[in-house]
């Protein structure tokens, strides 16, 4: 009785807006997850990513940053960087059945330690999802990141916003946008 009793409870709360658990997201596909790291959102996806995955199969990804501010920066050389980095790339891939059952960690912010989520919400074909990572006052820089998006077995698109303070670069911030498309099966 306690083993059945156990999982219910787990997905109550989970139903009734409280977070997530790997049990509630592997049965939902929904995560709902406020100070987490890195890695307990990437476990979490994992388990709900058997309601969630994204088909394998060949995939065009699109990136495309659309703004770039730095503030303090000589006009010149800011200008010369935003035109540096505002860009649209694109990638082709082939995505394997472990890969799309086993998102790894890097898809939700990388595998610095020094990230957390403030919150990390991904349900009914949505992502919202706030991000803080320190820097160590030199190279890397403490960032904030905000990301929104829709996402389904055979795309997804999402826009994000990094505001950065520190390093060497000083105060920076960078709007983009990435989009995804399933575009046929693996050669």
């Amino acid at each position: 009785m306690m083993r059945v009793l156990v999982p219910c409870l787990a997905l109550t709360v989970a139903a009734c807006g409280g977070e997530s658990t790997r049990d509630s997201a592997a049965a939902t596909g929904e995560v709902e997850m406020r100070n987490a790291s890195v890695v307990d959102v990437a476990e979490q996806a994992r388990a709900a990513s058997a309601a969630t995955r994204f088909q394998p199969g060949q995939w065009r990804s699109t990136v495309e940053v659309v703004d770039v501010q730095v503030p303090g920066m000589p006009e010149g050389m800011a200008e010369q960087m935003r035109q540096q980095m505002m860009s649209r790339s694109s990638v082709t891939s082939c995505m394997t059945e472990e890969q799309s059952a086993n998102p790894s960690e890097s898809l939700f912010g990388g595998q610095r330690g020094q990230c957390r989520f403030d919150r990390f919400s991904m349900k009914a074909g949505r992502v919202d999802a706030v991000m803080t990572c320190a820097g160590d006052g030199r190279a890397i820089e403490a960032a904030r990141i905000t990301m929104t998006g829709t996402f389904d077995a055979t795309h997804f698109e999402t826009e994000s916003a990094i505001e950065s303070t520190g390093g060497e670069r000083g105060r920076m911030s960078m709007r983009s946008r990435v989009k995804g498309e399933r575009i046929g099966d693996c050669a």
